[in-house]
């Protein structure tokens, strides 16, 4: 079963990870993958019609974006990327971050499942301002109470923010018609982007998520993105151990960026997959 992607069209949220024995993993990770082959990435795409990819840096691997840059490399100019730096980070390392393709920068507040607000206000417009000089934005991947305690300072950032996987809103949970609302009017607000990713995260898929996506369309549909979120960690999430590799959810992506097409219809598709990606991740 094919999903009918229009030409142009990005994934955004994808993640390479090994061969271990070349690419070592930061010893304090909270989750040991599989090894990825970027052949395997690349031939899921020509599966699903991509053109192409966004990788992002995956918490494994800490601030060594090694792996992320021989990846860049290789798929060449179809390609770009989100890494994680370190707060000392200075401008020439963006510099050689940037030619290489890599256009923002990753926080990730659901590593250990951080709730200071505090710090995280702290952690980001830190960043924020570290890689404004530079054109990046900052992308957040957080639980929507989370996103929704720092509402008053994701606009305000010298840079664009991107949320990943529909923000963390559940639409099954008893805060959700709250939660998307939060949501919605930080994309009114002109700075927010929302990746319409992994919605096996928040809910059971696409169609589940059937009112949040018209919610989310009608306020802000020239700044949402989607992504497959490839290869699909989280096999065990609740039971995570770094000594044992954790597998991969089994998720079948063609039928899962079918059901999200035919939600949006072809305009809004070509939007979401085309436009707004090539402006994003400066593809234009």
């Amino acid at each position: 079963m094919g999903a009918p992607s229009p030409d142009g069209a990005c994934d955004t949220h994808v993640h390479v990870f090994g061969p271990v024995s070349h690419y070592a993993y930061a010893p304090d990770r909270t989750y040991t993958p599989p090894d990825t082959p970027l052949a395997d990435l690349t031939a899921m795409h020509e599966t699903l019609g991509i053109n192409r990819t966004v990788l992002i840096q995956p918490s494994p691997y800490g601030t060594d974006n090694t792996r992320l840059l021989d990846a860049l490399r290789e798929l060449g100019g179809t390609a770009r990327g989100v890494a994680v730096i370190p707060p000392d980070a200075d401008s020439s390392h963006l510099d050689v971050l940037h030619e290489a393709g890599v256009r923002g920068c990753r926080i990730n507040l659901n590593v250990r499942t951080s709730t200071d607000i505090d710090s995280a206000r702290e952690r980001i417009t830190a960043s924020s301002q570290t890689i404004a000089d530079h054109g990046w934005h900052l992308q957040l991947h957080a639980a929507h109470e989370v996103i929704a305690a720092l509402g008053d300072l994701l606009p305000s950032l010298p840079t664009p923010v991107v949320l990943d996987h529909f923000a963390g809103i559940k639409p099954r949970s008893a805060k959700a018609a709250r939660a998307t609302d939060t949501v919605c009017q930080l994309l009114a607000s002109g700075r927010i982007w929302v990746k319409l990713s992994a919605p096996y995260r928040v809910a059971r898929d696409y169609v589940d998520l059937t009112q949040v996506l018209e919610a989310l369309v009608a306020a802000g549909a020239d700044r949402l993105v989607w992504g497959s979120d490839w290869p699909h960690t989280g096999g065990t999430p609740n039971n995570r151990d770094p000594r044992r590799t954790q597998p991969f959810l089994d998720i079948n992506d063609a039928k899962s960026l079918t059901d999200l097409t035919l939600l949006l219809g072809t305009a809004v598709t070509h939007q979401v997959l085309v436009g707004n990606p090539a402006h994003l991740y400066d593809f234009d």
